[in-house]
């Protein structure tokens, strides 16, 4: 059941175009086919200028190797790319389930709750390492328990080759073996057998040795201190915990729907109450979520000026969501306090403090690690409360997932149709400006870029001349672009060009993932909402033309 809901949840998004970083992995893979030995030995205009790919992916290669066997058996096709990778998204649902077989007595709710949750829908319906690196991280966990449980010792090591195999999807991995060198000495006091999680450390130390030897640069290190480099400042400590709250509460969406379950009833109405007025008092107390106003333009007080009541709204849904999750992870650990517990609780407040304080932004995709934490735990909850959860179908607990289905599928259509919408672009200006006789360059990155230069076009160098006649294409909603005549002394030959027309490509209208309406499914930096309703303007791409 928990298999075939997983694929039929993500069949009707195969189809999907490549978006936002998801040409990084498709091009090292492009590169591993040519030189498997070398995977970032390449250079890519990520950033309006070239540079090698081993300063830009800031992820491990893994994933692209496995598009690059894909590919190599099956040919360049987006609906094959992600029809195979059905299966990471199968192998963190399916290992959700066994995991939580150890831990409650509704396993497969547990994993449905995972599938029909916004982040788990859009990061398995990409090609880039989340939902792989986090199949492998929920199977690293279950085969440790099971190998402690059985006094296993192949268990143990197929474990720890699992923890090496998420790191090198994605660094995260890494903090497996923190997390079940505590989970053991809590269980166990102290066992030899914690000798074995030296295996993944043998692993990333032999990855750096082999980064360093081929780039003269330590992949696993310079990520490091990449995220050291942007950790939080006390001043920004309201924003992004706000914002981390808010990410927490919209990607793991499915979980509010369970909360009336989830206590008695007069606890259930005083605790939302207190969440939501402690949530609405501070947003209105402040000015901006990071670049995000709150207020309009007129002033600074709810006194005397317009409140963004839509994006307030939003965010105190979120936000109380978001506390929600943290409270059952304490609330467990206070009740049982056993190993189990302090697992759940360590792999909850873990993901959030990355996310939110030490990643240089926030984002879905590192939200993702809490997802299997958060619904073993509403179902832990359950078993707690409910007697009838106890039992296979439990009436009370489908409900929910009904709900929490419905909003993931839209906000994921709402993805695709962003993603597509740049493939769509890239089209029409392929038709219009086949046969210009002067050299057609664009900004802009993520998908665009990738349809783009397939067609055959030039990402803009900002540091190359430009001569009369040349076209340049510019997306609104895009990052490191660098808009003529506002360029500020970064890029002074933009001077030289005037628009001369407007494409708009339609998104979904009334659901944006990315920029529009404070939605930074993303990042962050785009704005406090993974995901916000409301009216989504046109994607517009503006032509300009040098004098």
């Amino acid at each position: 059941m928990v298999a075939i809901i997983t694929i039929v949840s993500l069949l009707p998004f195969i189809t999907k175009a490549f978006n936002m970083d998801e040409p990084l992995f498709v091009w090292a893979a492009r590169q591993i086919q040519l030189n498997p030995l070398d995977f970032y030995g390449f250079k890519v205009n990520w950033y309006g200028f070239e540079m090698d790919m081993f300063s830009v992916n800031q992820n491990p290669p893994f994933v692209s190797y496995y598009i690059a066997l894909i590919t190599g058996l099956f040919g360049w096709n987006e609906p094959v790319i992600h029809f195979f990778f059905l299966i990471p998204a199968l192998g963190l649902s399916l290992g959700t389930y066994f995991l939580a077989r150890s831990f409650c007595s509704l396993p497969h709710l547990a994993a449905i709750l995972t599938v029909f949750s916004p982040v788990f829908l859009i990061s398995s319906a990409s090609v880039m390492s989340d939902t792989t690196m986090l199949a492998f991280y929920v199977w690293a966990i279950f085969l440790w328990l099971e190998g402690l449980k059985r006094g296993s010792l192949p268990y143990l090591f197929l474990s720890a080759i699992f923890i090496a195999l998420s790191t090198l999807t994605k660094y995260f991995g890494a903090t497996l073996i923190p997390l079940l060198l505590v989970f053991t000495l809590v269980e166990k006091k102290f066992d030899y057998r914690i000798c074995i999680l030296f295996i993944p450390e043998l692993f990333v130390v032999g990855y750096e040795w082999l980064t360093y030897s081929l780039y003269n640069q330590s992949l696993i290190s310079d990520a490091a201190a990449y995220a050291a480099g942007s950790w939080v400042k006390p001043s920004q400590f309201l924003d992004k915990t706000l914002t981390g709250l808010s990410f927490a509460g919209g990607c793991l969406v499915g979980v509010i729907f369970f909360a009336p379950l989830l206590w008695p009833r007069r606890t259930f109405f005083f605790m939302g109450a207190i969440l939501l007025t402690l949530s609405l008092s501070v947003l209105l107390s402040v000015n901006t979520i990071g670049s995000i106003q709150l207020y309009d333009e007129l002033g600074s007080s709810v006194f005397d000026s317009g409140i963004r009541w839509g994006l307030v709204f939003q965010l105190t849904l979120f936000i109380s969501a978001g506390m929600h999750i943290l409270i059952l992870a304490i609330t467990d650990l206070m009740r049982h306090r056993n190993a189990t517990s302090m697992l759940l609780f360590l792999w909850i407040m873990g993901a959030f403090i990355f996310s939110s304080y030490i990643n240089w932004t926030t984002s879905a995709r590192n939200i993702l690690p809490m997802l299997p934490a958060a619904a073993i735990l509403v179902m832990r909850r359950l078993n707690y409360l409910n007697e009838e959860s106890n039992t296979f179908f439990s009436r009370k607990a489908i409900w929910p997932l009904f709900p929490a289905a419905l909003i993931s599928i839209l906000v994921t259509w709402a993805d695709v149709s962003l993603a597509n919408s740049q493939r769509s672009a890239a089209n029409t200006m392929d038709v219009r400006f086949k046969a210009y006789q002067y050299p057609v360059k664009f900004q802009g990155h993520w998908g665009f870029q990738y349809y783009m230069e397939g067609m055959g076009y030039e990402a803009v160098d900002f540091r190359k001349e430009h001569s009369e006649g040349d076209i340049m294409i510019i997306p609104s909603n895009q990052s490191n672009t660098i808009w003529p005549q506002k360029n500020q002394g970064r890029w002074p030959q933009g001077d030289r060009f005037i628009p001369i027309e407007k494409f708009q490509e339609q998104t979904l209208r009334w659901l944006s993932v990315m920029r529009l309406g404070g939605a930074g499914f993303y990042s962050s930096q785009a704005g406090p909402l993974p995901f916000a309703m409301g009216e989504v303007p046109p994607e517009e791409y503006i032509v300009f033309k040098a004098k």
